[in-house]
């Protein structure tokens, strides 16, 4: 028996698109020299490849990958708008914006310069800073009718020359970047660590990008036998012994006898008392010292206690604004911060770190501490493995339905187009999400599936459309789209760069990091992070990556309109 795998691919669009995602994240994977094109280069390579050989899949397919990737950009944005206008907010904001307008308008005059029609400029850009965001508004901009295709054109062309600049400038544009931010701080002979230090000592963070202040407590049980603090409250004997200010939470509960006793600073020591101790190994040792307790024992009524893991989701405008050492999760609740994150960026776990709204605590504790502290900071994220499909669905629905609206401004309609209003609708559901943790409950496993099946769905669309016509255009202009790219690429970091250290006065690590995230490059900000040393890079990163996903997905759009 004869099987021909050509023909069973070519009548199974399914077969097709997840062999495409499963040889691209094979390639995207491979490291060469610390260096790799990551999974969405490596199925866009792969659909190019079965796209050069005629393969296509129904378009309802890239529609649907489009969808949940632009609403889920806008999700994930939405707790971080407002926080770009706190603290350092405001140069976050500047330099987003000035990366941005510069890119943009970059493109526009190297396309003017070389004669580029718009569907090539658009491509270029979103190629370039590796912006899918970007690629997705100009795609939608036909798709949805915002662009009349000239005539002798069609809609499917007009798409195609987008894919096919995009997937020429695409590989410099993630090779290149994370070259020029490997290599910058030697030509400009600046010591990131040393710059990442500096920071870490004014706000109070670790300067290590592996040291995490990770505490893990473990429960333990004693028995008090210091004659000393005989007939003394716990007040007195830490008075006495080391101050005030030593927490009593490491003291989860006291047996008297038959008696369970829940430790205040009132309460009076015996000898004879067992103590349990919820600590860390270090804390056990400070605590054995200062009441006086010897050998560890065993007691089933001071050891079973419900300690727990919890994922908090910073709501409380109380917390918000605060370090971690004035929330105090240890001190006042007796819990252990174990992760953060802000935008799905891990944020350095030192006292000086400020918290942000939206930003996400994985908490150890005992159970009942863990909700009196969830009460304080904001609201559980409830482990549950069900999706709130209703919310999720009829964001979706919102966000078509306004993208649908348009204004007529004399002869002409104008009106944000589906990436726009996905984009809004998003990030209205995810900033009420934020402070509503209740709503629209989608837990972290859901959100990054449908975040990066949309991706990889709409990135074998876009490969596939590009590869009919990827040879003839490589041969036509695609050296004048390569060169224009690693323009694109490498021109507004250095600009930006150049802006953020005289204008807006940043250190340097942090701004590295705000570059990285405002031209949306995860892999360039683990380059930085490493020649630093540090974690400081990731705040700057989370300070700007939001917002540059809204504003490149609109100048995307913005491209094919003008």
């Amino acid at each position: 028996m004869t099987i021909d795998f050509a023909q069973i691919f070519h009548q199974d669009s399914v077969l097709v698109i997840f062999t495409i995602i499963a040889i691209g994240y094979l390639l995207g994977n491979i490291r060469i020299a610390r260096f790799e094109i990551g999974v969405t280069g490596g199925v866009l390579l792969c659909a190019l490849l079965f796209g050069h050989y005629g393969y296509k899949i129904d378009p309802i397919v890239q529609s649907i990958g489009f969808t949940l990737f632009i609403y889920s950009v806008g999700w994930q944005a939405g707790p971080q708008i407002l926080n770009v206008l706190r603290q350092d907010g405001p140069r976050y904001l500047v330099l987003t914006v000035f990366m941005a307008a510069g890119s943009f308008l970059l493109v526009l005059a190297l396309a003017g310069l070389v004669e580029l029609p718009n569907t090539f400029a658009a491509g270029l850009m979103a190629g370039s800073l590796t912006s899918t965001p970007t690629l997705v508004g100009a795609q939608n901009a036909v798709s949805s009718g915002l662009v009349t295709p000239p005539l002798g054109s069609s809609a499917d062309s007009l798409i195609e020359s987008i894919s096919v600049a995009y997937a020429i400038t695409y590989i410099f544009g993630t090779v290149g970047l994370l070259l020029v931010v490997k290599m910058l701080p030697n030509l400009l002979r600046i010591d990131l660590v040393a710059a990442a230090e500096t920071f870490a000592r004014e706000r109070g963070f670790s300067t290590k990008a592996n040291e995490r202040h990770v505490a893990r407590p473990i429960l333990r049980a004693y028995l008090v036998n210091n004659e000393a603090h005989q007939g003394k409250t716990i007040a007195e004997v830490l008075n006495a012994t080391a101050g005030p200010d030593v927490s009593l939470k490491s003291i989860y509960r006291i047996k008297r006898g038959n008696e369970i006793i829940t430790p205040q600073f009132e309460t009076i020591i015996e000898l004879g008392d067992k103590i349990a101790v919820f600590a860390t190994p270090e804390e056990h040792a400070k605590a054995r010292e200062l009441y006086g307790l010897s050998g560890e024992v065993l007691d089933r009524d001071l050891t079973d206690a419900v300690v727990d893991v919890a994922e908090v989701v910073v709501t409380n405008p109380e917390v918000v604004g605060k370090s971690l050492s004035e929330v105090g999760l240890y001190t006042k609740f007796g819990c252990y911060l174990t992760e953060m994150t802000r935008s799905q960026i891990a944020m350095p776990l030192s006292p000086g770190t400020v918290v942000q709204r939206g930003d996400v605590m994985v908490v150890a504790g005992e159970r009942n501490a863990l909700d009196r502290m969830v009460a304080a900071v904001g609201a559980e994220d409830r482990k549950a493995v069900e999706t709130d499909l209703l919310t999720f669905a009829a964001g979706i629905v919102f966000g078509l339905v306004i993208g649908q609206i348009t204004v007529k401004i004399g002869n002409v309609d104008v009106g944000m187009g589906t990436a726009g209003g996905l984009l809004i609708s998003g990030i209205c559901v995810g900033f009420l999400r934020a402070n509503r943790p209740t709503f629209g409950r989608m837990p972290a496993a859901a959100r990054f599936i449908l975040m990066e099946l949309g991706l990889l769905l709409f990135m074998v669309g876009v490969g596939l459309n590009a590869g009919g016509g990827i040879v003839e255009a490589v041969g036509s202009v695609g050296p004048v789209l390569f060169l224009c790219g690693i323009v694109v690429t490498c021109l507004p970091l250095l600009a930006g760069y150049v802006f953020g250290r005289l204008a807006l006065k940043m250190n340097p690590a942090l701004l590295l990091g705000a570059l990285t995230g405002a031209m949306t490059s995860t892999p360039a900000l683990g380059i930085v992070q490493q020649a630093a040393k540090s974690t400081v890079p990731a705040l700057g990163y989370a300070g700007t990556y939001a917002l540059a996903n809204v504003l490149l997905t609109l100048a995307g759009t913005l491209i094919m309109i003008m």
